[in-house]
């Protein structure tokens, strides 16, 4: 049977709700391999990642603008999960939150994200989340080269102005209609080193998404 995937608000299909990609992978071994984790999801959608994390082991701060609410209370009632172990806390991931932040954090996975951010917001994000994280970060973009980028405006604009809506057709294959601040794998590598994260591994997917594991 064909996978159907959806796109909420404007910010792209939610592939995690369908299939774990390898960064998701690398990021349930990890968390399997913990006596304890309490991760933060950033830009969950619909909890796949999420419900995989607590399938791990972890407990989970799942978090994103949308109202999923719901959708989390039917996902903790199917499997049979607690609140507190998978929590559901609608949000701007840009503003940061103490409701975030308020207990431990091991680490956070932020798949497919941050690029709705312009680029000082993002930074300021990630800095906050190595101030508050104590071991791993699992991230991801999109790519300037990706099949998403083709006749992106910002292509050749600075990074830290670069926030442009995709070209119409792009718009509408990928269901982006929200600005994009796309990134080449060296800008990306330099943010999140500017950040204060210590990038361990970096890799560009066959459709052009740059991934990226890092550590303090």
């Amino acid at each position: 049977m064909k996978k159907v995937y959806y796109s909420f608000t404007g910010h792209g299909v939610d592939v995690a709700s369908q299939r774990a990609d390898d960064l998701d992978r690398f990021c349930l071994h990890h968390i399997a391999a913990k006596h304890s984790a309490r991760v933060l999801d950033l830009g969950t959608g619909a909890g796949g990642q999420s419900l995989r994390m607590v399938a791990a082991g972890a407990h989970v701060i799942a978090v994103d603008s949308h109202d999923f609410e719901s959708v989390f209370a039917q996902i903790r009632t199917d499997n049979g999960i607690d609140d507190s172990k998978l929590q559901f806390v609608q949000g701007d991931i840009s503003a940061g939150s103490d409701q975030w932040m308020a207990e431990k954090i091991t680490d956070a996975i932020v798949q497919r994200t941050i690029h709705y951010l312009p680029y000082p917001a993002a930074l300021s994000l990630l800095s906050q989340l190595y101030k508050n994280v104590e071991d791993k970060l699992f991230i991801s973009v999109t790519g300037t080269h990706s099949a998403v980028g083709v006749e992106y405006a910002g292509r050749a604009v600075a990074v830290k102005d670069r926030f442009f809506s995709l070209a119409p057709e792009q718009a509408q294959t990928f269901s982006i209609s929200q600005p994009v601040c796309l990134y080449s794998k060296a800008e990306f590598v330099a943010l999140l080193e500017t950040s204060g994260w210590r990038v361990e591994r970096c890799w560009e997917s066959a459709f052009g998404n740059i991934k990226a594991m890092c550590a303090h």
